[in-house]
């Protein structure tokens, strides 16, 4: 009798894409808990696991898998694979020490996901669609045209997110809501930071509702690259650099040392207009209580939130908020996106484990 080898899973996939894989090795499903216990079934329980399926979150609760997870990790693991296109939950450098392949899931579908988030945070953001959303009421709001009337007559509580409106009988063109321009996106100035495939497809969603496309990346596309993505483009050093026309900022970069608030009191305070944020990149970006207080203060007139600088943990005083749209990191988060990740990383265990002359989609 032939004894599989083994693989962890962090996350099971669904059952159709399992059933080939199932047959070849011996899956084991395991639920985090904390460090400790982690480590202590590496080393009793799953000792000879040689690969471990992470799916999204994988050791993100725990902080990553790093540090002593990795000094403690299995002797004969060989690969651990992520779902996501991004890896820095993940000590890179401590796992090629040890000769552990890591490979992500680069996805055309992720990045179409992401974009179309953006594109419907953009378009709520320009046309106040929450504030006007989040007013109807069987008590106070039953008719279209008087939710109408009085939210053009409504002021906005910056301090605390909300209409303040008194119901009118009657009708109103929507031209306004709480003294607010319903505006289309068309000619405004939409600066993307990170300028890479999800990026790129952010551009060609927001060109294709009129707007002005501007880009911050470290190192500009060469004259080809720029020409290839068949949209009008910018290209900016820093964000810094486009504070006199912003009206809407991606942001859509990993986050690192260099990014972490990068989006900080000082630059919001810098902002020549109003303006518009969105990130789906990742929350550290951003610092929070800066962001809080410019949307009190009406400098930021709407932000819509896929990540969060303390992630899993959310700011409180960004609940609740009308000129708010969080979402629980799902930017890419669709079904078919989730079926063609997996097989991606089910194939790269394959391939490891049973020394496939198969290409991985490999990190390390």
């Amino acid at each position: 009798m032939t004894i599989k080898q083994k693989v962890l899973f962090l996350e099971a996939p669904n059952k159709e894409v399992l059933q080939h894989f199932e047959q070849l090795f011996e899956c084991i499903y395991y639920e985090l808990s904390t460090v400790e216990q982690c480590i202590h079934d590496f080393q009793h329980r799953f000792h000879d696991i040689e690969a471990i399926y992470c799916g999204w979150p994988g050791f993100a609760p725990l902080g990553g898998f790093k540090g002593k997870l990795i000094d403690f990790a299995p002797k004969n693991l060989k690969i651990v694979t992520t779902c996501s296109i991004g890896y820095d939950h993940f000590d890179v450098e401590a796992m090629a020490a040890k000769g552990i392949v890591l490979t992500n899931s680069p996805s055309t579908m992720a990045y179409d996901a992401v974009a179309e988030l953006v594109l419907y945070n953009t378009i709520a953001s320009f046309r106040n669609f929450k504030i006007y959303e989040q007013n109807f009421s069987k008590d106070r709001y039953t008719q279209t045209g008087m939710l109408t009337k009085s939210l053009v007559a409504a002021k906005f509580d910056q301090e605390k997110g909300v209409a303040v409106s008194t119901p009118l009988l009657g009708s109103s063109y929507g031209k306004s809501c709480c003294q607010r321009a319903n505006s289309s996106p068309r000619n405004h100035h939409a600066v993307i930071v990170g300028f890479g495939n999800i990026g790129q497809s952010i551009a060609t969603r927001l060109h294709s509702v009129g707007m002005i496309i501007h880009y911050v990346k470290r190192k500009r596309l060469s004259d080809e690259e720029e020409q290839k993505l068949g949209v009008p483009i910018t290209y900016h050093k820093t964000l810094s650099d486009t504070t006199e026309f912003a009206d809407l900022v991606v942001i859509a970069c990993p986050g690192t040392p260099m990014t972490r608030h990068m989006v900080d009191k000082k630059l919001i305070d810098k902002m020549a207009k109003q303006f518009r944020i969105i990130n789906v990149g990742r929350g550290s970006v951003i610092d929070e209580v800066a962001l809080v207080d410019g949307l009190k203060s009406g400098k930021v007139l709407f932000a819509g939130l896929d990540v969060f600088e303390e992630e899993p943990h959310v700011h409180p005083e960004l609940l609740d908020r009308q000129d708010v749209v969080l979402t629980p990191h799902i930017g890419s988060a669709s079904t078919e996106n989730y079926n063609f990740t997996a097989i991606n990383c089910l194939e790269n265990i394959e391939a490891v484990l049973l020394n496939f002359d198969r290409p991985l989609t490999r990190v390390i």
